[in-house]
């Protein structure tokens, strides 16, 4: 009778391993897929996600308010914002909208190379996956501009350090909970903040 236990016991051991590995077959297949900027997942500790339970925009983290000393740079923020909001839902027909309504507010506030070339990047890319690249160079001109612009409130300097096969990528947000437009709903709170904007 112990050794029938022991031996039913190895038997289900032996069926938990191997439908084990055939869910890490599947979740490789599944990170493989070309709306993520990298291939390997993560999964956050003492966090759990039913997505089942998310709908609508993802980007429900608590925002703060921000003012800015000129009211094109605050049209201009506000856009960025936009197109962040779209790439936290993996939205790219929201993402371009939002492009292109930065674009005419950059120019409208003097231009700034670089951040004209990453929106026109994001407008004419064929997938959310090439937004989100040329995402993190819009953020890096949007830090360098916004620097010195605020008149009050915060803006949070974010990091996720898995983004681009663990390259890492910043971006900016006006709240402190993190909803990462690098990865929306595969891994949304992914990150953390790294400084803020005053």
């Amino acid at each position: 009778m112990k050794n029938a236990r022991l031996l039913l016991l190895a038997f289900l051991g032996a069926i938990t391993l191997n439908s084990c590995g055939e869910a890490k077959k599947e979740n490789k297949e599944e990170a493989d897929d070309a709306s993520m900027p990298m291939q390997n997942e993560m999964h956050m500790e003492g966090e759990e996600h039913d997505m089942t339970a998310m709908s609508g925009n993802l980007d429900d983290g608590a925002q703060g308010e921000v003012e800015f000393k000129d009211q094109k740079m605050a049209a201009v923020y506000n856009h960025y914002m936009h197109i962040k909001t779209a790439l936290v839902n993996t939205d790219a027909e929201e993402a371009k909208n939002g492009a292109n309504m930065l674009s005419e507010a950059l120019q409208n506030a003097g231009g700034n190379e670089q951040a004209l070339n990453a929106v026109q990047k994001i407008a004419q890319a064929e997938d959310i996956n090439g937004q989100r690249t040329a995402f993190q160079d819009l953020s890096a001109a949007m830090e360098q501009m916004l620097t010195g612009a605020i008149s009050s409130g915060e803006v949070y300097k974010q990091f996720c350090p898995m983004a681009f096969e663990g390259k890492g990528a910043y971006w900016l947000s006006a709240s402190k909970e993190v909803r990462n437009p690098y990865y929306g709903d595969k891994m949304l709170k992914c990150g953390s903040v790294k400084d803020t904007l005053k």
